[in-house]
């Protein structure tokens, strides 16, 4: 009677192994890469194909990914800085969109698989110009991305001061100069002369504690541009 029962219960633990064995593959998945966007490029213009005066018709294209079943577009007006499109469950590796014509957007793709239903891939944000390859003689530079600090942060200032970073960019590579607007009313107040035509990418700024606003306008030798206006706390 005792080797039934013990043959028995070593084919439960088998069993029981075997089912735990398969539930963890089937709930791990592979670690994946980063989508790649493929076009229109990076801080690129004349794209898309002009539909009226005011509207260009832009394909948007990127590199497939493992284990994906869709894919979801975001577009941002960089200008208002209001996302414009988004478009999920995409099963395909390009999307068709109407723009307006010479305004700045910037563009994202995430992808999604059935088995977990969460994002597991998410590419760069590129920026370019849906102008329809009519020729423009200089492009506004592409609003600054605010790096730090980022919307609703706490900072702790160092010795009264904290350090501001961010990115510029441009179509056609000319000389940036950023003008940094910082003050606890909305970040529009007009900006002491040392925060004026500024070459680098971060500058250190005296702070008390409270609240603050900043953006910064991104200069070249025609034209210029805002970035949104982040607020934080200095503890």
């Amino acid at each position: 009677m005792k080797k039934p029962l013990i043959y028995f219960v070593l084919s439960l633990v088998i069993l029981t192994t075997a089912c735990s064995n398969d539930d963890n593959n089937e709930k791990s998945s592979p670690k994946l890469g980063e989508l790649s966007l493929t076009s229109p490029l990076d801080n690129s213009t004349c794209e898309g194909i002009p539909i009226s005066s005011t509207k260009s018709e832009v394909t948007l294209a990127w590199e497939p990914t493992s284990d994906t079943d869709s894919y979801t577009l975001t577009i941002t007006n960089l200008e208002t800085n209001k996302v414009v499109l988004v478009k999920n469950n995409i099963e395909t590796t390009s999307y068709k969109v109407t723009l307006d014509k010479d305004v700045p957007f910037s563009w994202k793709v995430s992808s999604t698989d059935d088995l977990s239903m969460e994002f597991n891939n998410l590419s760069t944000v590129w920026k370019f110009y849906a102008s329809a390859g009519e020729s423009v003689a200089n492009y506004a530079p592409f609003p600054a991305d605010l790096i730090a600090p980022i919307q609703d942060k706490v900072v702790t200032a160092v010795d009264g001061k904290i350090t501001l970073k961010w990115m510029g960019s441009d179509t056609d590579s000319n000389g940036l100069k950023y003008t940094v607007y910082l003050d606890k009313v909305d970040g529009k107040q007009t900006p002491v002369t040392a925060l004026t035509n500024i070459s680098d990418t971060q500058i250190s700024v005296p702070v008390t504690s409270g609240v603050y606003y900043w953006r910064i306008k991104t200069s070249d030798s025609n034209s210029s541009s805002f970035s949104q206006i982040v607020s934080f706390t200095v503890n």
